[in-house]
């Protein structure tokens, strides 16, 4: 007998003695039973590390990572070059994602999609004008406002504007023109702040429907031909900190109708150490319960402001000087500092894919999560 034919024998003989079972032994498995795991309510030293998914990008991934025990808590899906913003009371996650009918080709969708906080589960999308800026992302590029009330999402095609959508009521609210200006930083309930391209600030009041009601725009507060600043600034309250290529520190008040700026100051105590740049992707960070910021540093000179950074420097934002230097185990490209009263320092690693943290402010070097794809903005909850 064949090989071929003895397999047909012994699959024959099989399905015989099957069938001459008796219908108890031939019974269906019993069906699996899903449950959902919660996790519980963010705690002050949780990141959310958003992975672009480079080189692909059509589907981003947001890692919720627990920093005390450096252990993966959960993941959210978004789309191509999604972006992240979490609910005031932690309650709700938010991607704002963009999608096309054909993968990367066909019709265009931009969406709010809406989870559950604990459950990840997904709620509700909300459909916004297919507009909103595609680029790797950054922090400043969408904003809840501290009610929790609006969403705002910037806009650029190449016109610049801002979608406002109302999150209670689960609808886009409308669209607001913001010419030659992008980003958007909300340090109020009703306002929102845009960056302009002569580096003044827009400042845009709204109405309790997410209307504009009134727009002021200040005056330039750096040079964008001598010094331009990084577009990524720790916001703390009403204040936002933007570091410059050559080291500047600009802070601006944004409380009030028309942006304030404050005195400027340097990151430097001498002129040797001006070797020294800041540079990278999210290269600004702050605690505000201790007053410290924190700047990634890098040696370089003139247009080297993507480079990683080796240094961590470290300064009382009120007396405006530097109180350590934290040598990093592997050169970072994004930073972000908790809020907690141990704070920790976490540096992403967008080439190895891990975060490294970092105790504050002493530096001593706790740990790493690995395997986080392409790791490019991180933040707290």
């Amino acid at each position: 007998m064949s090989k071929r034919a003895s397999i047909l024998v012994a699959v024959i003989t099989a399905i015989a003695a099957f069938a001459g079972l008796p219908a108890r032994a031939r019974a269906q498995l019993p069906p699996d039973e899903m449950t959902i795991k919660t996790i519980p309510q963010p705690a002050p030293n949780w990141v959310f590390v958003l992975d672009a998914g480079f080189p692909g990008t059509s589907v981003a991934k947001l890692d919720i990572i627990d920093g005390d025990a450096r252990k993966m808590l959960g993941q959210l899906s978004g789309g191509y070059l999604a972006n992240f913003e979490i609910s005031p009371d932690h309650r709700e996650m938010y991607m704002i994602d963009t999608y096309y009918s054909r993968g990367w080709r066909g019709t265009r969708t931009d969406v709010v999609s809406i989870f559950d906080a604990q459950s990840l589960n997904f709620e509700a999308e909300i459909e916004i004008p297919p507009k909103r800026i595609l680029i790797v992302p950054k922090r400043d590029t969408a904003a809840v406002t501290p009610d929790g009330r609006f969403m705002l999402v910037a806009n650029m095609t190449p016109a610049t504007s801002v979608s406002v959508i109302d999150l209670k009521a689960r609808k886009f609210a409308g669209e607001i023109d913001t010419p030659g200006c992008v980003q958007v930083l909300a340090p109020g309930n009703r306002q929102f702040s845009s960056m302009c391209a002569d580096g003044s600030i827009l400042t845009i009041q709204l109405d309790d429907t997410g209307a504009a009601k009134d727009k002021k725009q200040g005056k330039p507060f750096f040079d964008a031909n001598k010094d331009p600043v990084f577009d990524q600034p720790a916001v703390v309250g009403s204040h936002a900190y933007f570091d410059s290529y050559h080291g500047a520190i600009h802070v601006l008040d944004l409380s009030g109708a028309e942006a304030a700026p404050e005195p400027e100051w340097s990151v430097y105590a001498s002129e040797k150490e001006k070797s020294w740049r800041p540079g990278g992707w999210q290269t600004i960070a702050f605690n505000e319960k201790h007053g410290l910021m924190f700047v990634l540093m890098h040696h370089g000179g003139e247009w080297t402001h993507k480079q990683f950074g080796t240094e961590v420097w470290v300064f009382d934002a009120t007396k405006k000087t530097r109180v350590g230097r934290i040598k990093l185990k592997t050169s970072a490209y994004s930073i972000y500092v908790s809020n907690s009263d141990k704070p920790i320092l976490y540096a992403l690693s967008l080439l190895k894919s891990q975060m490294d943290e970092y105790a504050v402010p002493d530096g001593k070097y706790l740990g790493v999560v690995d395997q986080l794809g392409t790791p490019f903005l991180v933040q707290g909850p």
